[in-house]
């Protein structure tokens, strides 16, 4: 059996608030269909990486944790746990290693686990991929899902790819005398996927890297029960078809979140002009 390296033990609600009210004060988020979620009944929430992934399920687990008293438990890259004292602070607020075996710990303790299946590439993204699910052929958390009988409940995010202009991407660098260099000195291949993994360079407010105060419209999906696949974690099949299901539920939750947007006039003034600057 699977075992976690931690128990962690939840910061109080009031000190919570307090530290995330600059945040929900400049991005201002909505979340749409959080009843959805239910203490009892743990689930797997599958969402989409945006640029960078600064603001990638904080605003989702920070509701959860003062309205439902439950503590997400991200699954995040293996390079965040190469950081000295970032990793400590992740690992204290119930973050852990995205592996199949922590994962695994995870399900079996009957926690809230949330993953990112575009993973590191999907962060880095370029441009005219805003809004694109980057998952490849991945069916890890598919197979997670049905292995463990747990549900999955899409989770789809916009305004945050908005928060950054691209100035340069993977694409920009690799086709440079830089990008030939990092390719044939072997170290593209070795930590950037070929050149894919490399972070874009960005502007937000001016010319600075200052997230513009793009308001965050985050939804929770309908529930997909995974039970019906009892038995067929290793057919491969199976794992497909339960992928495009959640690819089909993020484009229509994709196409009314726009929807939702285009549609609200309630913007404050000041977020107009720091927003369009």
């Amino acid at each position: 059996m699977a075992t976690l390296e931690n128990d962690i033990v939840p910061p109080s609600k009031d000190l919570v608030r307090e530290l995330a009210k600059p945040f929900q004060t400049w991005f201002s988020p909505r979340i749409y269909g959080f009843d959805k979620i239910e203490r009892e009944r743990p689930a797997l929430y599958v969402s989409n990486h945006t640029i960078l992934g600064l603001t990638d399920g904080f605003f989702l687990g920070l509701e959860m944790y003062l309205q439902k008293d439950i503590m997400l438990r991200p699954l995040v890259d293996h390079m965040h746990w190469e950081i000295p004292f970032w990793r400590q602070l992740i690992k204290n607020v119930g973050m852990v290693p995205g592996t199949r075996e922590s994962c695994a710990a995870l399900m079996e303790a009957g926690e809230h686990v949330l993953v990112f299946p575009g993973g590191r590439r999907e962060v880095c993204k370029q441009k005219g991929e805003a809004y694109q699910l980057i998952w490849r052929n991945r069916t890890g958390f598919a197979h997670m899902a049905v292995a463990h009988g747990y549900d999955i409940i899409p989770v789809a995010t916009i305004g945050a790819e908005e928060m950054f202009d691209i100035l340069v991407d993977a694409k920009d660098v690799m086709n440079s005398p830089l990008g030939a260099w990092i390719q044939n000195s072997g170290f593209a291949d070795k930590y950037l996927h070929g050149g894919e993994n490399l972070p874009p360079i960005v502007k937000g407010i001016g010319r600075s890297i200052i997230p513009k105060p793009q308001r965050h419209y985050i939804m929770v999906g309908e529930r997909i029960n995974t039970t019906r696949f009892n038995g067929e974690a290793q057919d491969h099949e199976a794992l497909v078809g339960v992928r495009q299901e959640v690819e089909h539920a993020f484009a229509r939750m994709f196409e009314d979140l726009q929807a939702l947007r285009k549609n609200d006039q309630d913007e404050e003034w000041w977020r107009k002009i720091l927003k369009n600057w």
